[in-house]
């Protein structure tokens, strides 16, 4: 049984006036059974004892309706009893704060990009917070109440010259409080997306064909996300639809390639003390020097595949059952630095900022959206370039990889959705060097 209470604030504000004013709370209980193997759920908005009584036997109920229909039977892995209490750490408390203030410091974000250059054509300016708290108890004696506290601010710009018209972005976010955004400077943020936008006005078109590409953190953490991230997600390895099926312990990518999901991060977007079956949040090896080690796994996987539970199953609100998720997903950096990268190589395309991609993942095949992009021409960064994209075989790619950086910054806080759910996530990495990708340009 799961108790949730989310509760938000979102702040929009879109050239020069407040586009939206929202707030949500949302508040309710899930309650799942196993019988016979057969999966039961119902939820309920109402936590008093008749109605959660109701509640489950709505849930039986649909369990031994299911047993006519199902394939396969449900099964979980058995827990030990565990008790456990979290909150956030943070330094404001975004609640004590006055709608008014939080739409001011928006208003003065967005105006300082909207009136940088007369070429800016629309600003966009986000502020959103959300405040989960979640209960979960199973009848193995696990108990947990936790309370997560979750702020994203993000920035939008558009600016237009004749007939070309670009975009950029910036975005933060973490498990913090009001201090996020107070601490903003519209420079370092606003101002920061409208002069890329304004830069990539003057960028040359990209070049189409194959080159060898370097990422950075921004495109490194979409990549893994999108391409590997969904892929070692367990439930997508046993309905057949992943490309990392019978793939443990072999060689999947190049031997400096470490790969890693972690819900321990202090103050990451995607990080969590618990999931929703109240399984402690965990740092997750996928592949370690090129080989892959095991999936992110709910109980019920964990049982299906002998492996222990490793926090991987969430719930987006009571009203949803926990499915297995991504949290914090990245690639470990490693021995090179950025100047080392570009030197070594001779002629190649430099990928900066990644804010969308998609994953066929039955097929193992990826595009990634680049914001901006440079040439590398004699170990030098050359002419600057505008929409870019790459594709690639996901295993391809990774046995590609020939060069990794020293740095790391986790770049991407965000929502992943999927089965009709949306999760907190985050992703990141070094910068690295990929032999050779399809980059889709216009010239």
């Amino acid at each position: 049984m799961r108790i949730n209470e989310r509760t938000g604030t979102r702040i929009t504000v879109q050239d020069g006036r407040a586009d939206e004013i929202y707030g949500s709370k949302v508040f309710g209980a899930g309650i799942r059974v196993l019988i016979d193997g057969m999966w039961g759920f119902a939820s309920t908005n109402i936590l008093e004892r008749d109605e959660l009584l109701s509640c489950l036997r709505e849930a039986a109920s649909m369990a031994r309706a299911a047993k006519a229909r199902a394939l396969e039977k449900g099964e979980v892995a058995e827990v030990s009893a565990f008790r456990g209490r979290t909150r956030t750490e943070i330094q404001r408390d975004p609640r004590d704060i006055s709608v008014e203030e939080k739409v001011k410091a928006v208003f003065e974000l967005e105006k300082a990009a909207r009136t940088l250059d007369s070429r800016v054509v629309n600003t966009v300016v986000g502020y959103g917070e959300s405040i989960s708290k979640e209960t979960v108890a199973n009848t193995y004696g696990v108990y947990v109440e936790d309370e997560t506290l979750r702020t994203l601010v993000s920035s939008f710009v558009a600016a237009k010259e004749g007939e070309v018209r670009q975009t950029a972005m910036e975005i933060r976010g973490g498990l913090k409080g009001y201090e996020l955004l107070e601490r903003l400077e519209p420079e370092g943020f606003s101002v920061q997306a409208a002069r890329k936008a304004l830069d990539l006005l003057k960028a040359e078109r990209a070049p189409a064909g194959r080159f060898p590409v370097v990422f950075s953190p921004a495109v490194t953490g979409l990549f893994t996300h999108e391409a590997i991230g969904h892929n070692a997600e367990a439930d997508a390895v046993w309905s057949g639809s992943s490309i990392l099926e019978g793939k443990i312990g072999q060689q999947i990518a190049a031997e400096t390639i470490s790969i890693f999901d972690d819900a321990t991060i202090e103050g990451a977007y995607g990080s969590y003390a618990h999931d929703s079956e109240g399984t402690l949040g965990q740092k997750k090896p996928l592949v370690k020097d090129g080989v892959l080690q095991g999936f992110m796994h709910s109980l019920e996987t964990a049982r299906k595949f002998g492996a222990t539970p490793n926090g991987s199953a969430r719930a987006d609100g009571h009203q949803s059952r926990p499915i297995v998720r991504m949290s914090n997903t990245y690639i470990a950096p490693g021995e090179w630095s950025f100047d080392e990268i570009i030197r070594e190589t001779r002629e190649g395309i430099l990928l900066k900022g990644g804010y969308w991609g998609y994953v066929f993942v039955e097929r193992g095949q990826f595009t990634c959206n680049a914001e901006e992009a440079w040439m590398i021409k004699n170990g030098e960064l050359r002419e600057h370039l505008r929409n870019v994209s790459v594709s690639g075989l996901t295993l391809e790619a990774l046995k590609d990889v020939d060069a990794i950086s020293k740095d790391f910054e986790l770049k991407l806080p965000g929502m992943c959705g999927k089965g009709g759910q949306g999760m907190y996530v985050d992703g990141g990495g070094p910068y690295l060097r990929v032999k050779q990708l399809v980059v889709g340009g216009q010239r």
